[in-house]
């Protein structure tokens, strides 16, 4: 019972539906949060304190979200341990990905990261990088919602009807104002293809299940309806 008491309000995610927010292999995202052989993770996944499953939180599902932004960005795995190494130390906080602080000091944190990277050429502060690394950092935290400097909620840019909330279903993607999962509406209008019949059966506007069926629609790179 205490155990689902901590479960309860950090969200839960498999390998695969984290990879398919964020748009990851799922691979990557256990090698993350896992490690791999002599490899210690990158991250310090939630419920690996309870046991070994390959389940992460919505705290993880950011990081995990943050760190793939870096990457496409040429930030190499090695500098991104560095910056979260760095970014403890110097705001003595356990998520440095998941805060605010990253957000505001970020491009301060990576610059420091990649000028200690020995795989990288080193930068200097000063040059013109500088706004490069404010842009990834605006990236990788854009339309998150954050409350005493931790995200809470993710309402995707793409989606504005859809909130990702830990605290509502588990964390999966739910209409905001009327809390129908995004995925049985996808999965529903597969097997209808009507979403007229889908406004009246659920009592969404036409538009709201427009927009739920065009972001899962997004996750799987599919163009919109």
């Amino acid at each position: 019972m205490q155990k689902d008491f901590q479960i309860l309000g950090k969200g839960i995610y498999s390998p695969r539906e984290a990879a398919r927010l964020v748009g990851l292999k799922p691979q990557d995202v256990r090698r993350w949060t896992r490690g791999s052989g002599p490899t210690l993770p990158l991250l310090n996944a939630y419920f690996q304190e309870f046991d070994d499953s390959s389940e992460i939180s919505f705290l993880d599902l950011i990081e995990v979200r943050v760190v793939s932004s870096l990457r496409r960005n040429g930030i190499s795995l090695q500098a991104i341990r560095f910056a979260i190494q760095y970014a403890q130390e110097k705001f003595n906080i356990d998520r440095p990905l998941a805060t605010l602080s990253f957000k505001t000091d970020g491009k301060e944190i990576l610059i420091n990261a990649i000028e200690n990277d020995g795989e990288l050429t080193s930068l200097n502060s000063k040059r013109a990088g500088q706004k490069v690394f404010s842009k990834i950092v605006q990236q990788s935290l854009v339309d998150l919602e954050f409350e005493n400097a931790r995200p809470v909620r993710w309402k995707p840019k793409n989606a504005k009807a859809v909130v990702i909330d830990p605290q509502r279903s588990f964390g999966a993607p739910i209409l905001d104002e009327f809390g129908i999962s995004t995925r049985v509406l996808y999965d529903e209008y597969l097997h209808f293809e009507d979403i007229d019949y889908l406004s009246n059966i659920y009592e969404v506007p036409k538009n709201v299940v427009k927009n739920a069926i065009q972001f899962e629609r997004s996750l799987d790179g599919q163009s919109p309806v």
